[in-house]
């Protein structure tokens, strides 16, 4: 079931006529016994939370969708039978505008979606409505949740030409990178800016229009240096991160995949609610670092160095948390090392 059996059987049921047959009696078998309510074994143990979960598992299929069939587009009615098991990004392809629907076709982007659990019944109503196998061709592909994991879905990819078409990053909501380098690279700190509230007494954080969590997280290196300045109440007259886009460096960063209004909400949440202002706020400048997956990279700071101030300790421990978070690969001395560094 992890490995996609669902998707090779219905790509590839010819290949080995024998074990289709073998898994078609299997399916049949568990279809009686849980309609006979047989779910005991030899010895009087039950199966029944097994054999229920792989008749579900049999009954439906994971596709992964990127344009009209999305919550709140036009044919999203064809999944109202389906579970949304949440946004999710497939590899490894570009998206075009062919009018009033999307298409992508293989290339080198990262494409941002929606993942559903379809009723097998309702396959082919989607499967007529993409115009599978003359429009679009329904092909297996690793699909990966913004958690990280991975599942096997059906995504269907554009069999027309796209020359002269108009190359887009997503279809509907714009997204963007966002990179942290400070407190944010922990993911349950930077969630109070989405999701709203306080991390561990710190000030309290309105949520955003937007609660939906970041499609993907990535660990990145920043082309600059990361130092600590201003005096935040927020850590106890401390100072904070900001980096140093004078000239060249390294920092570590967390990018989170967002849309371009929980961005700007974001961005004002690091000026206290007001938009980035010339002269005005803490994280004034909008930086931006080129692209990613396609898509454009931005973090925030203030162009001009801030006065140094020494980090408390809750802060450094809450870099320290968001670095072993993302950079499961460093040890505690290189973690220590890095921020030191930072520390003038």
């Amino acid at each position: 079931m992890k490995a996609g059996l669902n998707e090779f059987l219905d790509s590839y049921s010819e290949l080995c006529p024998d074990f289709t047959k073998m898994i078609e009696g299997i399916i049949t078998t568990l279809k009686e016994r849980k309609s006979d309510k047989r779910f005991k074994g030899m010895w009087g143990e039950s199966y029944e939370s097994e054999i229920e979960e792989v008749n579900d598992y049999f009954s439906h299929r994971n596709v992964f969708v990127y344009g009209t069939l999305m919550e709140g587009e036009s044919n999203h009615r064809f999944l109202e039978n389906s579970t949304c098991l949440g946004k999710a990004t497939v590899e490894g392809y570009d998206m075009y505008d062919v009018g009033w629907y999307p298409a992508i076709v293989p290339g080198d982007s990262l494409i941002v979606g929606e993942l559903y659990s379809v009723p097998l019944e309702d396959i082919a109503s989607i499967d007529m409505l993409e115009g599978e196998g003359s429009l679009y061709a329904k092909r297996c592909e690793t699909v990966t949740m913004f958690d990280g994991s991975k599942s096997i879905a059906s995504v269907y990819v554009y069999l027309g030409d796209v020359s002269g078409l108009e190359r887009i990053l997503a279809w509907g909501e714009e997204f963007l990178w966002y990179v942290s380098y400070g407190s944010n690279m922990l993911y349950e700190r930077f969630m109070c800016y989405i999701k709203g509230g306080s991390y561990h007494g710190s000030r309290y954080h309105p949520p955003c229009e937007d609660t939906t969590s970041p499609v993907a997280v990535k660990a990145v290196d920043l082309p600059y240096s990361m130092y600590f300045g201003n005096f935040s109440g927020s850590w106890h007259g401390s100072g904070v991160s900001f980096l140093d886009v004078s000239g060249p460096g390294k920092a570590l960063g967390v990018a989170y995949l967002i849309t371009k209004k929980q961005f700007e909400h974001v961005c004002r949440r690091e000026n206290d609610g007001r938009e980035p202002e010339l002269g005005y706020g803490w994280y004034e400048d909008i930086i931006d670092l080129g692209e990613m997956d396609g898509f454009k990279v931005k973090t925030i700071t203030n162009r001009q160095l801030r006065d140094y101030n020494e980090p408390s300790p809750d802060y450094l421990e809450t870099l320290v948390d968001g670095i072993r978070q993302n950079w499961p690969e460093m040890s505690e001395d290189e973690i220590r090392d890095y921020l030191e560094s930072c520390i003038r």
